[in-house]
């Protein structure tokens, strides 16, 4: 089962810095970084897109901007109890962003 997160900005016109994210996510040392500001880690699974939308409600991972980040989606999979390496990651994410992570609803098997 995977679980769908999500941080956006109050509204579209304001933005995080996306070189600041991409440096905090390198620094954990746990994702293989692909292009267009898609990071993957295989233990645990992690999936973080960082995306500039034009709507915060529509969106699609292809609107990554190398300069501005205003959405960003997070993926992953079950969590054990045991395992807070993903808990204390996205913790100190939301603490450098000044905001919460929210929960999508969605929750899929595959």
């Amino acid at each position: 089962m995977y679980h769908y997160y999500y941080l956006k900005t109050d509204c579209r016109d304001n933005c995080w810095n996306t070189a600041e994210i991409q440096e905090y996510l390198r620094a954990s040392k746990i994702f293989i970084e692909q292009p267009n500001g898609i990071f993957v880690s295989q233990n645990p699974f992690l999936d973080i897109s960082l995306m500039k939308v034009k709507d915060l409600n529509s969106w699609s991972c292809l609107d990554f901007n190398q300069k501005e980040t205003n959405y960003i989606s997070i993926v992953t999979s079950d969590i054990s109890d045991n395992d807070n390496s993903v808990r204390n990651l996205l913790k100190d994410l939301e603490q450098l962003l000044c905001f919460r992570i929210c929960p999508d609803n969605i929750e899929r098997n595959v």
